[in-house]
């Protein structure tokens, strides 16, 4: 297990690549990499960005999924192929970047969130971006979001039944924004977890980063090591939160401490 930060914690102050290196510069072992349009769904974009990463290994990359992830479970033939091609784009990137994963929402729902079995073709359109993601040497991870189809264990439960060979990103404030613990969504997850993302919460719902809110890190690493959880820890903190350059070195600090528990 190790730490890492999402070059996320960058976005809307530079560009993709500047992010990158703004990310290596931290001395981070890995990092998930935050593509955030269409020109930079491209193998030669995922070069340029690896460049810029140094030695810091990128082991996911996370689109902009609100984008084009809706249109790969549309009704119109077009409309999905024009978002399978923006996928694909993404993978060529995921290759070129040497990362391991594609981090996935799934579709957002327009009046309230969608239950997977709501999905339009969920099982055959997963079993392709499977193979898509696949061939370029890339799992797809589908991640818990409280505003879209992946909410809470129950769901988590409904779509390993849906579609068996899913395996799993889990954010945890995004369990917390959904009223379900991030302990509940580990039962869930069981051994499908394959990928973190770490940000704390106060008692208020605001956002802080991890070691300053409520979220007892040290509880949840015991219970991700006796899981036998092999992943990373990707710290993803928004903007406002990672404005503090010394704040977010304390806090990848402080999780770095507890990988000695």
């Amino acid at each position: 297990m190790r730490i890492g930060l999402s070059s996320a914690a960058f976005y809307g102050r530079m560009e993709t690549e500047e992010e990158a290196a703004r990310t290596a510069a931290l001395d981070v072992p890995c990092c998930e990499v935050f593509l955030e349009t269409f020109s930079e769904y491209s193998g030669d974009f995922g070069r340029e960005v690896r460049a810029r990463l140094g030695e810091t290994e990128c082991v996911s990359v996370h689109p902009k999924g609100t984008q084009f992830e809706s249109d790969l479970f549309g009704r119109s033939r077009r409309q999905v192929e024009d978002a399978m091609a923006w996928f694909a784009g993404v993978c060529d990137a995921g290759r070129a970047l040497g990362a391991k994963y594609y981090i996935f929402h799934g579709p957002p729902g327009l009046h309230g969130p969608m239950a997977p079995g709501k999905i339009h073709a969920l099982a055959p359109t997963m079993a392709r971006l499977r193979d898509i993601a696949g061939a370029r040497g890339m799992e797809v991870l589908w991640e818990n979001v409280y505003w879209c189809a992946l909410r809470t264990p129950e769901q988590v439960a409904e779509a390993i039944t849906l579609t068996p060979e899913t395996r799993f990103t889990l954010d945890i404030k995004q369990a917390y924004r959904s009223g379900v613990t991030p302990e509940a969504m580990l039962e869930a997850m069981g051994d499908r977890l394959r990928h973190i993302h770490a940000l704390d919460c106060r008692a208020d719902g605001s956002l802080c980063l991890p070691g300053e809110g409520d979220v007892d890190w040290p509880g949840l690493m015991r219970r991700l090591k006796a899981m036998g959880y092999a992943g990373d820890v990707i710290l993803e903190p928004y903007e406002s939160q990672a404005r503090d350059e010394a704040a977010l070195r304390r806090s990848l600090g402080y999780l770095n401490s507890l990988l000695h528990l």
